[in-house]
């Protein structure tokens, strides 16, 4: 081709080079501070459990608020190394089943009814098992009931998790996918409180999947209804 469309194809091409160094070099900073903070941590909550004063259940709770956030920060630090991975044919109803039977192992509370027809695509399933644990876990959070279905709608797989619990507000969804959104009023506090990364993770999940995350009132369960949405490329 011409000299100019060389010059631009290279200029693209190392522009990427160093958009993937920037968040690689991101992610690693993330996933480094993260960890380092986990010692000091652990000093800290030994030191208060030695304490004999009044306000050592309002610190400890502060720790286990430091702690939490500092796992979803590690989170969100994987999920970039896992969106950013090869690819590999999988089972999409093999990885959603295992996730919900080892869930329920400890809850009981999480339904779902495995299609009986395989589904191979080609996945990241590291992250699509940490989008569902996320969902999930989001589920159980702050309602009783969990149930989890899936189907095939033309180009697009649905993994949808609905729950029992209070909802998001149609108007705070838009609120509820930006990263560190915490939405406590409505979700009810007193279930636990999270950073604001987990649905943001699942969303960045779906979008390297070909995909989105879809928020809205559960018509069964008249809680949150959340779509995770795969764009179907199967692999015969």
């Amino acid at each position: 081709g011409a000299v100019e469309v060389r010059a631009a194809g290279e200029a693209f091409l190392d522009m990427r080079a160093r958009i993937e160094r920037h968040i690689e070099q991101r992610t690693l900073l993330l996933s480094g501070v993260s960890h380092d903070l986990r010692t000091p941590l652990t000093r800290l909550r030994l030191g208060l459990s030695m304490l004999e004063v009044e306000e050592k259940v309002d610190l400890e709770k502060d720790v286990t608020e430091m702690q939490a956030l500092i796992d979803e920060f590690l989170s969100f630090a994987r999920n970039q190394a896992d969106t950013g991975s090869n690819t590999e044919q999988a089972d999409i109803w093999e990885i959603v089943d295992d996730v919900v039977k080892n869930i329920s192992r400890n809850s009981g509370r999480v339904s779902f009814v495995k299609p009986y027809q395989p589904l191979v695509l080609e996945l990241r399933p590291l992250a699509i098992r940490r989008a569902l644990e996320n969902l999930i876990g989001n589920g159980l959070r702050y309602a009783n009931k969990v149930s989890v279905s899936a189907s095939v709608y033309k180009t697009e797989v649905h993994v949808t998790v609905e729950d029992d619990g209070p909802g998001i507000p149609d108007e705070q969804i838009e609120e509820a996918l930006k990263p560190f959104s915490r939405l406590d009023p409505a979700r009810n506090q007193n279930r636990g409180s999270g950073v604001g990364l987990g649905l943001p993770i699942v969303a960045d999940v779906a979008y390297a999947h070909g995909g989105r995350l879809e928020l809205s009132k559960s018509v069964a369960l008249g809680g949150l209804k959340a779509d995770l949405i795969v764009g179907l490329q199967e692999k015969f």
